[in-house]
């Protein structure tokens, strides 16, 4: 019992970045659909950047309300540089990946690309944004 109220943040942290990952892949594959109809690869980094934006929208708020129960302008404008940076690491590295393994499907890629940066935006958040 004692386990889980020290580590009560980095439970609901796991919850918070679980849901808003499903929901990233969620959004990821059904605008990689839509776009892809008019665009090759192009669409992977279209649909990471709607997909981030809507998907990070929820996480801020499941984050600083629940998780850190603090909340700034600071702290918001800190986060949504931590995504922008998250965002292009992602898309980027999908987007190549995808390149090379011409057979994978991109939202397999983005869930181990993306499951790879978690761990880093904990302690970036808990350290950097959510001090």
């Amino acid at each position: 019992m004692q386990l889980l109220k020290k580590n009560k943040n980095f439970l609901l942290y796991i919850f918070s970045a679980a849901s808003s990952f499903f929901l990233d892949l969620i959004l990821f594959g059904f605008f990689n659909y839509v776009f892809g109809i008019f665009f090759a690869y192009e669409s992977i980094i279209i649909a990471t950047i709607f997909a981030r934006v809507l998907s990070s929208l929820y996480n801020f708020f499941i984050n600083s309300r629940f998780v850190f129960q603090k909340y700034s302008k600071t702290m918001l404008i800190k986060y949504y540089i931590l995504v922008f940076i998250q965002m292009c690491v992602s898309s980027m590295l999908v987007y190549l990946i995808n390149k090379f393994l011409i057979n994978t499907l991109a939202i397999i890629i983005k869930f181990f690309v993306d499951f790879t940066l978690f761990v880093v935006n904990y302690f970036v958040q808990k350290i950097v944004i959510f001090k």
